[in-house]
């Protein structure tokens, strides 16, 4: 039976080589993280969406510059924290007035509900550090504290102070809200 890894290696191999559904294997394992930093980034559904579209195209087109030093999904996670500072960065000053709403979305609890809470996750997250912000984001998406090392291209002991504080710092917000 072969290892994750060992199966990350043939599908980049296919995938360099031009195979489509090699490369659409090796990004589902990475689309849902990558969407959740473009929304974080962005704050909104339609910039995230554009700087997701942006992520995919690129890890498309980087693939034969993709060393291989961190998994694909870490490298594909740093290029969506790329597209979505691009995206915001391009942003009219005064963002979109609309935000997409999905048919997917399911409301489970009162809808006032749902959006005080993300509306003090948001404030929360808003009074983080960018650094420490970006670093928690990626953990809590699932990397490993090495592998957001690797993302973020910090010392590895970094990381774990940044989250730390991050934690801290929302814990502190949120239990004062």
């Amino acid at each position: 039976m072969s290892s994750a890894v060992d199966d990350e290696s043939l599908l980049l191999v296919a995938a360099r080589a031009g195979d489509e559904a090699a490369f659409a294997a090796l990004w589902s394992t990475a689309q849902r993280q990558a969407f959740g930093v473009c929304y974080h980034l962005t704050e909104n559904r339609a910039d995230a969406l554009d700087a997701l579209q942006d992520t995919q195209l690129a890890a498309w087109k980087g693939l034969a510059t993709f060393e291989g030093k961190a998994p694909f999904r870490a490298w594909v996670l740093a290029i969506a924290r790329n597209a979505a500072r691009a995206v915001v960065r391009r942003r009219a000053p005064m963002g979109t007035i609309f935000d997409e709403v999905g048919e997917e979305s399911v409301v489970t609890e009162p809808f006032e509900d749902t959006v005080a809470e993300l509306t003090d996750l948001r404030r929360a997250l808003a009074t983080v550090p960018d650094s420490h912000r970006e670093a928690l984001l990626l953990w809590a998406g699932g990397l490993t504290y090495e592998q957001v090392g690797a993302t973020l291209q910090v010392p590895l002991n970094t990381v774990k102070v940044w989250i730390h504080r991050a934690r801290q710092r929302l814990q502190a917000e949120l239990g004062a809200a």
